[in-house]
């Protein structure tokens, strides 16, 4: 026998414009009931009750009365200044409610592309690709802090930089300067670094810039043999462990697999991204490491609550003509 809904009146009669107020409700409470908030001001009042004033600077600004969709509204105590909790972070002017928002981080946490982004929260292609810019903004300069330890492998993969192959110009053979190269980094703690370091086949300068600052002195590094490694090991005093570059060799394949594992999933990542422009190629890779990060440690801190609290206390400003 079929069992009858007895909330399906609840639906039914309702205008359109009372069902989409219906619909936020029931989105309100399942946030509430997963994350512990169900709207933006009341993630603010939780990761953000002490918002320092945008202008100036100072902390201590009183409250100052409330938005029409529910955000605190603060006044700066030096300067007068008058803002809205999320005001200086990338959820500043956001009209949509923060259910919209988790539709979106959902199937970004797994690199869908941005047509299905859309899809997923309603909202146009547009508006999604500025939301998108908009995470770009709250993790830039991310990977600045992160240092890998102990034993660290490092390696490169190289993606066509489509910038340069436009205008009928032949794609060239082999790490050619028309490829972008990236330095990817992971050590035994499963911490993922990836930076572009220039075009082609790197120099040693390039994977100083790149992986110098995020391989902890003491550290053993394992590597192909590539030369430009070197002057990680010289500079940072590592100890060394390389092998030859051969698929064909049980030995290289054991000792590598945790970076080439990481190399095939970051090209399968950006594969998904067809068309970028190159200038945004070090965002892409800092959110990868960001979401990398977050599903890793999804078990000591939900995923979804870890992105929004680093959306609410970030101080950073989307700009629109990213």
């Amino acid at each position: 026998m079929k069992h009858e809904n007895p909330h399906a009146g609840l639906v039914g009669s309702p205008t359109p414009a009372e069902f989409e107020d219906l619909s936020d409700a029931v989105e309100e409470r399942r946030l509430r009931e997963e994350l512990g908030f169900g709207t933006l001001a009341e993630a603010a009042e939780l990761y953000r009750p002490d918002p320092a004033c945008p202008e100036c600077g100072e902390g201590g600004a009183r409250r100052d009365g409330a938005s029409a969709s529910g955000l605190q509204r603060w006044r700066c105590r030096a300067c007068g200044t008058r803002f809205t909790s999320p005001t200086g972070t990338v959820l500043e002017n956001c009209k949509k409610p923060l259910a919209t928002w988790v539709s979106f981080i959902r199937p970004a946490l797994f690199a869908a592309p941005l047509d299905a982004c859309a899809e997923a929260c309603r909202i146009s292609h547009q508006t999604a690709r500025g939301w998108r810019h908009r995470l770009f903004a709250a993790v830039e300069g991310y990977q600045d802090r992160i240092v890998l330890r102990g034993r660290v492998w490092v390696d490169e993969i190289y993606v066509d930089d489509v910038g340069l192959s436009k205008g009928g110009r032949p794609r060239r053979r082999g790490l050619s300067r028309d490829k972008l190269c990236i330095a990817v980094g992971i050590d035994a703690r499963k911490e993922p670094v990836a930076v572009v370091c220039g075009h082609g086949k790197p120099s040693t300068a390039r994977i100083r810039a790149a992986l110098g600052g995020h391989v902890a002195e003491g550290a053993t590094l394992v590597h192909d043999r590539e030369r430009a490694h070197g002057v990680l090991v010289r500079e940072n005093s590592l100890e060394d462990e390389s092998y030859k570059a051969d698929v064909r060799d049980p030995a290289y394949l054991e000792a590598m697999e945790l970076v080439n594992n990481l190399c095939s999933w970051l090209k399968r990542y950006l594969w998904r991204f067809t068309g970028m422009d190159p200038e945004n190629m070090q965002s892409y890779l800092d959110l990868y490491v960001y979401f990398f990060r977050v599903k890793r440690d999804d078990e000591r801190w939900p995923k979804i609550a870890r992105v929004v609290r680093h959306l609410v206390m970030t101080e950073a400003r989307f700009r629109s003509s990213t």
